[in-house]
């Protein structure tokens, strides 16, 4: 069976969360009736989801995996599902995230065209929208955006052309900024349709400490880069920290995670 689309989710404490992850696949609008999705779902928390799994329809079909221990980590898990899918083209969701209801349309119609492709990130918390990333160049996403808008982007890419994932924190941070790197242009995005980040009271970032340890992570990418000859890369994850230090000088007198400290930055604070 020819499959179009792989899409990869790590699952770690999702169970609230993973039926609408899924769903948002499920629902996908303006698809060929012959379009085949895979979704693969690693799940790194030794849980049983198969009850979570909504009915889903004929295009879609399911793999679910399981890591070889607890909080291995979501670029572990990823490289699990890289191992595993069967696509032409692969795309990466989150368990706590999901996909506008064009999506895979619109940027499976801009990967064939490109080898890669990118969508807006729109920031949720409690439902309400907090912000929307694009890239400074709006349509357009390149290199230096990534020190400085601090969400991560998730692309549909050329299967045969996915890096594998880092096992330390941001590594999907790290790959968007390797291709970018590679490409050595700016990458079209598509318009209208969005990657949904919902906030989670446990999601990463608003964990205590995440601050500190993101630092440690992106210092430890300055240093991959170094090793691997992407200097361009590394001075991303550089501005990266900058930018993390100023957010810790914020929130001393103001109370709020990352993305509402970003939120409102851009606004003109």
């Amino acid at each position: 069976m020819k499959i179009d689309l792989s899409v990869i989710i790590p699952v770690y404490e999702a169970k609230k969360t993973i039926q609408s992850a899924i769903e948002s696949i499920n629902i996908q609008k303006n698809l060929r009736d012959n379009f085949i999705i895979e979704i693969i779902l690693i799940v790194d928390d030794g849980r049983k989801y198969e009850a979570l799994i909504p009915n889903l329809n004929n295009r879609i079909k399911l793999k679910l995996l399981k890591t070889r221990g607890i909080r291995t980590g979501p670029g572990n898990a990823r490289n699990i599902g890289i191992k595993e899918a069967k696509g032409k083209y692969i795309g990466f969701l989150d368990a706590d995230d999901e996909w506008s209801e064009e999506f895979v349309y619109k940027m499976h119609s801009l990967v064939k065209k490109q080898g890669v492709a990118f969508a807006p990130s729109r920031v949720y918390e409690n439902g309400k929208l907090m912000h929307v990333f694009t890239g400074e160049e709006n349509g357009y996403l390149k290199l230096s955006d990534i020190g400085n808008i601090p969400c991560s982007f998730h692309p549909f890419i050329v299967n045969k052309n996915v890096k594998n994932f880092k096992k330390i924190k941001s590594q999907d941070v790290y790959n968007i900024a390797y291709i970018l790197a590679k490409n050595n242009k700016k990458i079209k995005m598509i318009s209208d349709d969005f990657y949904k980040i919902n906030i989670q009271k446990k999601s990463v970032t608003q964990e205590n400490g995440f601050s500190h340890k993101i630092n440690i992570a992106y210092k430890q990418y300055q240093q991959i880069c170094k090793k691997e000859g992407v200097p361009k890369v590394g001075r991303q994850f550089a501005i990266r920290r900058i930018n993390n230090i100023k957010f810790n000088i914020w929130k001393i007198n103001n109370h709020g995670g990352y993305y509402e400290y970003l939120s409102k930055k851009l606004k003109g604070m």
